[in-house]
């Protein structure tokens, strides 16, 4: 699990001359407490979720212009809710992927220019190949990864000592989301922790769950 520590509320634009709002991960967070029952519900969850996104990053890639506000396409047994954080999520691998490629093509068109340009004024090196053009393949998705928001997932304070954190996820089963615990580790702890203040940072509402 990943979350993130922030500074400063987000809208709560920084004014001219003020810190600009830092947003720092915290990787790594382990949710081993979870009973099996629970963790079989995420289990059936990320299969589900991940053949969604992937269908997504294939239309966003070689159909459509990636948009986060598309109506949903598929049919899926996922909630409204997370079919939305799997198009979001699309979006932004689409997006990535289509922007490296377009430096790539860039280059590759820079490339061909100064090929031919050599060629026709007859300075061109004796071994130089002709630069080709490779198209792309579209992003394969393997390993699960729900980059969640607080729809579907929600981080809440503990109210006793045993843990840190608790986890509530929206499964497969509509209306009935689990209670995952979360212990922090020194680590953590201290990435949280102002080094300054000595006070510990609120976490806001963006959780990534990688199996």
């Amino acid at each position: 699990m990943k979350s993130a520590s922030k500074h400063r509320n987000k809208k709560n634009r920084a004014a001219v001359g003020e810190p600009y709002p830092v947003t720092k991960a915290v990787t790594h967070i382990r949710l081993v407490e979870a009973n099996p029952g629970k963790l079989a519900a995420l289990d059936a969850l990320a299969p589900v979720y991940l053949a969604l996104c992937q269908r997504y990053v294939t239309l966003f890639c070689t159909q459509e212009m990636p948009d986060k506000l598309r109506d949903p396409l598929y049919a899926t047994p996922l909630s409204e809710r997370w079919h939305r954080v799997a198009i979001m999520q699309a979006v932004g691998i689409a997006q990535s992927w289509r922007s490296n490629r377009a430096m790539a093509y860039q280059q590759y068109q820079h490339d061909l220019q100064c090929y031919q340009a050599h060629h026709t004024d007859g300075t061109a090196d004796a071994p130089a190949k002709e630069p080709q053009w490779h198209e792309w393949n579209v992003p394969t998705l393997h390993q699960p990864c729900l980059q969640a928001n607080v729809n579907v997932v929600k981080l809440e304070p503990s109210r006793d000592s045993t843990y840190d954190y608790w986890l509530s996820i929206s499964t497969l089963e509509k209306g009935h989301p689990i209670q995952v615990p979360v212990k922090l580790s020194a680590y953590h702890k201290e990435a949280l922790t102002d080094p300054k203040t000595h006070q510990v940072r609120k976490l806001n509402s963006s959780v990534q769950l990688n199996k």
